[in-house]
């Protein structure tokens, strides 16, 4: 997975998914979760590699998944623009994360934001489960951008740039009344989104029904 949020969101959809617990034998870092799944005991790893062209550092994980008979599961973004890694598209993006780990991996699980046949990123997914509630702070936000493209440069173009989807995700939790527990984690730790809270998040949206399908096929 790429960063903190996939981590979190993938934490919290499992827990609802699966009977899993922490694995007290292993202790690990933000973004890095030890579960081991009941009744059988397997292990389960959720690692933010912090991007997927990262994915390389991780070979003795993947080596280590494929010799004890288990299966890499692999979930970033559709989108990435970069002049060093261009891509772009779900097939571009899924073609090119392949081929990264196909010398210790031929055939991982692949999962790209916001599900398949879609472009975009994991933040394209949240934008569609935020509770309907709370769609005025959707709404607040648009008249925002609205205000800013007013200003033009001297060449008529927008001056100032829109909220991108991650800085609406924030700032969507940022408003929110937060418990003290939950105010700690988004404002001091990581900028967390506080998934299991059903006041802001709906998990059983349809548009995140995808990605409950492939956590429950592929981690049994």
């Amino acid at each position: 997975m790429e960063g903190n949020d996939d981590h979190d969101l993938v934490l919290v959809l499992l827990r609802q998914l699966k009977d899993v617990r922490p694995d007290p034998t292993r202790k690990a870092k933000r973004a890095t979760t030890y579960l081991t799944l009941r009744p059988g005991g397997d292990t389960v790893l959720l690692l933010a590699t912090n991007g997927w062209t990262n994915l390389a550092e991780s070979e003795a994980l993947f080596r280590q998944a494929n010799d004890s008979g288990g299966r890499n599961l692999v979930l970033f973004d559709a989108d990435y623009d970069d002049a060093k890694y261009p891509s772009g598209g779900q097939v571009k993006r899924a073609t090119a994360i392949r081929a990264m780990v196909a010398a210790y991996d031929p055939n991982p699980a692949v999962f790209l934001f916001p599900q398949a046949g879609q472009d975009g990123e994991l933040e394209t997914l949240l934008l569609q489960l935020t509770q309907p509630a709370h769609q005025r702070v959707m709404d607040c936000y648009d008249s925002y951008e609205t205000c800013l493209r007013q200003f033009l440069d001297a060449a008529g173009e927008p001056y100032y740039d829109a909220p991108s989807n991650k800085r609406r995700i924030y700032d969507y939790v940022n408003v929110m009344p937060l418990t003290g527990d939950e105010w700690k984690r988004h404002h001091k730790e990581h900028g967390q989104k506080i998934f299991e809270n059903v006041d802001l998040w709906n998990l059983n949206a349809p548009a995140i029904q995808p990605l409950r399908d492939f956590l429950d096929q592929h981690i049994q």
